[in-house]
């Protein structure tokens, strides 16, 4: 038999890289969303508070988002 590990990797390399992607994703997905918000806005013109309103909106999709992509992610994880 052979010393090299299997072919998927140890499950301390897939929670890592299951870690990092969830970092990465997260801070592209809810940066894009809350910006999202801002941009429709300030391009409507509907003043301060719509647009914090707008914002607050994009940051809660960002965040179902990142927990939708982490639940998927660990429902395929092959080491669970």
């Amino acid at each position: 038999m052979s010393d090299l590990p299997a072919a998927g990797g140890s499950a301390v390399g897939r929670a890592i890289t299951i870690g990092a992607a969830t970092v990465l994703i997260a801070t592209q997905t809810i940066a894009a969303c809350v910006a999202g918000g801002w941009a429709i806005g300030g391009f409507l013109g509907l003043g301060e508070i719509f647009t914090y309103a707008f914002e607050i909106a994009g940051f809660a999709l960002g965040v179902w988002l990142v927990v939708k992509f982490v639940r998927t992610a660990l429902k395929h994880n092959p080491a669970r």
